[in-house]
């Protein structure tokens, strides 16, 4: 069943930390510092990696699912008066910018975890070939 394919505990930790950048980052766009907000849409690489980290089989499944039961609720945050909501269409976009950087960030760790796959099977084989 594909819902043993992934971790919960990989979809709670992430869609967590998504949810608290995705605030942090909207409430430095409504106090207008966004000098701050351009380097900080980078931070969504961290719940990427995490996805990365926490589920070898499906990390990307982890990472969107996670981003799926996190951001109706910021969505809905938004809506506050605290927020001063820019619009649907710039609360997408923003949400499409993090959606882009996190998966960035599975794909970081999945490459990085193929090549290193790589590396050991190449070293393997140089062992058989000499010892």
């Amino acid at each position: 069943m594909w819902v043993k394919a992934f971790s919960w505990s990989g979809v709670v930790a992430c869609s967590s930390l998504y949810g608290m950048l995705f605030l942090i980052i909207r409430y430095l766009m409504a106090i207008g510092d966004m000098n701050h907000v351009q380097f900080s849409l980078l931070l969504f690489l961290i719940p990427g990696v995490l996805a990365g980290l926490m589920s070898k089989e499906a990390p990307l499944t982890v990472l969107l699912l996670a981003i799926l039961l996190a951001s109706p609720p910021c969505l809905a945050l938004m809506q506050l008066s605290t927020f001063h909501s820019v619009g649907l269409g710039q609360e997408i976009a923003i949400i499409t910018s993090a959606v882009f950087w996190c998966a960035s960030g599975t794909v970081a760790v999945m490459l990085t975890r193929t090549l290193m796959e790589m590396r050991q099977r190449q070293r393997q084989e140089e062992n058989r070939k000499h010892g």
